[in-house]
């Protein structure tokens, strides 16, 4: 059996408030506040580029070069 330790609030308790400036960043990254857009296509190209064709590339080069 789970012992509740109390040094943690029980589940649902109101917890301590933050600092005034933590809050604001919290709630900045809950509302999606400066998170930029997509990707473009050219980060996509790289992506690809960089994460799947040359890591294939290697492993076919290593195994049949």
């Amino acid at each position: 059996m789970t012992e509740r330790h109390s040094d943690r609030p029980a589940s649902g308790a109101a917890r301590e408030a933050l600092d005034p400036a933590l809050e604001r960043r919290v709630a900045a990254l809950e509302a999606g506040a400066d998170a930029g857009s997509d990707f473009d296509g050219a980060s996509w190209f790289w992506m690809i580029l960089l994460g799947v064709a040359g890591p294939v590339a290697l492993l076919l080069w290593g195994w049949f070069g």
